[in-house]
């Protein structure tokens, strides 16, 4: 119950961006207050990232009696970078000639304060889960894992919370849900349309490749560095110990499918492209680290972007749900 609250905690500020610009799309009136909005929230975590950054300088004594002992090997000022250029790209990207350049780049309008948005917290993201991805080093550690332990792992409440529930609500307002479109807009913009039986026979023919990419990433990895192999997939393990089984398996498939496609290859891959969706989608998986396991997920984006173009949003919820339950069932 707290990691879930936690979650909406720190995910509530970004959700009420995206709902702001959309407001502010249909408001010129709002356009000030939504970009003040971002420059002040991407501000609050350059300052964070500049504490990082000032924490690594101090001494590891020092460092151990504040934040843990745990987090002394931490590299707090790599993680104080990451979320600096992160955050200040964010801002850079505020800027109208800045906007404008990467029209050239992406299928957006650089007048559109969501476009605007999307970009903005595309690189605020980013810089984020970079951040999030080293602090989570602390996981690969024996206190690391006595920490997972005393937490439990995930619930089932938190893959309620996230990936479906906040990753769906920032979808459908990100396509103007409740401010710019009906409803049946929206369902026409996320590419909620009914497939044909070619493209589900051909979803199926795609889970089957991306379960042999799996496997097959892990064996070789299982060759090349099996320690940390063992490590991240300890750690993963870990995590998602509460879910075994058949309900756990289409648990954790439905859950991830509708929330991370409506999102990824739903809302923000017309708009951002398929290298920038598989690239957001790898970076949200923290609990891989920096990894072939983040590498696999990026491919996996790509191809799922891919599979989004040419057939229907329906499609990649359909291989996504697979993929998850497979993996879940025939793997540790």
């Amino acid at each position: 119950m707290t990691n879930s609250l936690l979650t909406l905690v720190f995910i509530s500020p970004f959700i009420f961006a995206v709902l702001l610009a959309n407001l502010a799309e249909q408001n010129k009136n709002l356009h000030v207050l939504q970009y003040v909005y971002l420059l002040l929230l991407n501000s609050f975590l350059f300052i964070a990232g500049l504490s990082s950054l000032g924490v690594g300088l101090l001494p590891k004594s020092i460092v151990s009696s504040s934040v843990g002992a745990a987090y002394q090997g931490i590299n707090w000022p790599l993680m104080g970078i990451e979320l600096m250029a992160g955050t200040g790209l964010a801002m850079l990207l505020l800027l109208p000639r800045v906007r404008q350049l990467a029209t050239h780049l992406f299928d957006i309008d650089g007048q559109s304060v969501v476009h605007a948005t999307a970009l903005s917290l595309t690189a605020t993201a980013l810089g984020l889960n970079l951040f999030q991805m080293n602090l989570n080093s602390v996981l690969l550690t024996p206190q690391g894992q006595q920490m997972i332990q005393k937490a439990g792992g995930e619930t089932y409440l938190d893959i309620l919370i996230f990936p479906l529930l906040t990753l769906l609500v920032t979808a459908l307002f990100g396509v103007g849900w409740l401010t710019r479109r009906s409803w049946s807009d929206v369902v026409q913009r996320l590419g909620w349309t009914s497939p044909t039986l070619q493209q589900l026979a051909l979803g199926v023919g795609v889970v089957v490749v991306l379960l042999g990419l799996s496997f097959g990433t892990d064996w070789v990895w299982g060759r090349v560095d099996p320690v940390s192999r063992n490590q991240v997939g300890g750690v993963s393990n870990a995590l998602l110990g509460n879910f075994s089984g058949v309900s756990g398996a289409f648990a954790i498939g439905i859950t991830a499918a509708i929330g991370e496609e409506s999102f990824f290859r739903g809302a923000y891959l017309p708009r951002m492209g398929i290298f920038m969706s598989a690239l957001l989608f790898a970076s949200f998986h923290v609990q891989y680290f920096l990894s072939l396991a983040t590498l696999l997920v990026f491919i996996i984006g790509l191809i799922l972007g891919v599979l989004r173009v040419r057939t229907t949003l329906a499609v990649c919820i359909m291989v996504h749900f697979l993929y998850n339950f497979a993996s879940v069932l025939l793997g540790p």
